[in-house]
């Protein structure tokens, strides 16, 4: 536990840090809050909260910047909350309230706008497949030689794909294959549905002619439950105004990271279980990600957790305003998507 004045003094250095981007000294906060303890007092508290790990001295500067520690005792103890600004949620609002029919459309516009009132990165996972159930299967011929696979689950979300339909499958027969479907799989959870599973319904129609074997074996093979999650990324540019990443390598190296999106999926699932996230610095497992911080939120469909949204930026990213803006998109996005799926 720290004493109250060093708490005062951690949280005027990581607030004052956010703002200016400027190692800060004993001096500085003296003059520039109200501490009630004279310049020299503040060197010896500064002094034991360097030795305790909650702030480092960069190079030879007299300042003191907040560690890794520093501002994860400032997120967990010493914030604020902030309230977002009419303004931001007019301009978050006024971004979901167009006529967007499109899921992806959602999705691509809430990045866009997440990232320009945030001015960070921004991040959006898609709703996971494989915490969706099987709702409906259907082969929809486009002529005589293709036909659409729609696979629907119980968020309304599809899952398609064109097959070719060989010589000799009727239409007849691609119904019966879509009504064995959807009898023996409705309300079945996509995690559950593995070609174990299918192979069994394949049985079904062992004894039909070979063309149609042919046919659902490719379908069957062409699940891809669990596999259809996409990231959208909105502001990537916004990274290089930080001045952290004045360094072109590290900057590089970032941006490749931001680029595998299998990566980038991965951590917003492992972030989903919570209602807010928040990753600071070396929490991140990747080395590259270790002078970042990410906020996330996870959002819903029809009542159920269905993916994340998230906020990228430096570990100096302004935490309390990141969070409202983070909090307030979650709520906007999960009535959105809820209203389009009804």
């Amino acid at each position: 536990m720290l004493s109250g004045r060093k708490r005062a003094i951690l949280k005027a250095i990581v607030s004052d840090y956010i703002q200016r981007a400027e190692p800060v000294g004993s001096r500085t906060l003296a003059r520039r809050y109200n501490l009630g303890i004279s310049p020299a007092t503040i060197r010896n508290e500064m002094a034991d909260l360097g030795e305790m790990g909650y702030l480092e001295q960069p190079h030879t500067s007299a300042g003191r910047i907040p560690s890794y520690k520093g501002y994860r005792y400032f997120v967990d103890s010493l914030m604020e909350a902030e309230q977002l600004s009419p303004a931001d949620e007019e301009r978050l609002s006024r971004a979901l309230q167009q006529r967007l029919s499109k899921i992806d459309a959602v999705f691509s516009e809430a990045s866009r706008v997440l990232s320009e009132v945030s001015q960070y990165v921004s991040l959006i996972l898609t709703p996971i497949f494989g915490q969706q159930t099987f709702q409906q299967l259907r082969l929809v011929p486009l002529d005589s030689q293709f036909v659409v696979v729609l696979m629907v689950t119980d968020t309304g979300l599809v899952q398609n794909r064109v097959m070719e339909v060989p010589p000799g499958v009727s239409a007849a027969e691609l119904d019966q294959i879509a009504q064995v479907f959807n009898k023996h799989l409705k309300g079945m959870s996509l995690e559950d549905l593995n070609s174990s599973f299918l192979q069994e319904l394949y049985s079904v129609f062992s004894r039909r002619n070979r063309a149609l074997q042919e046919f659902l074996a490719d379908l069957i093979t062409g699940f891809t439950f669990g596999e259809g999650e996409k990231v959208f990324l909105g502001g990537t540019t916004n990274i290089l105004k930080q001045p952290e990443f004045n360094d072109v390598e590290k900057v590089r190296n970032l941006l490749q990271i931001l680029e595998e999106r299998d990566h980038l999926c991965r951590l917003l699932m492992d972030m989903a279980s919570e209602d807010i996230a928040i990753k600071i610095g070396e929490e991140n497992e990747c080395l590259q990600m270790k002078d970042c911080s990410i906020v996330t939120a996870s959002y819903e469909i029809n009542g159920r957790r269905m993916g994340t949204i998230g906020i990228l930026g430096p570990t100096r990213m302004d935490y309390a305003r990141v969070i409202s803006v983070v909090e307030y998109m979650q709520k906007l996005l999960s009535k959105t998507l809820g209203d389009i799926l009804l």
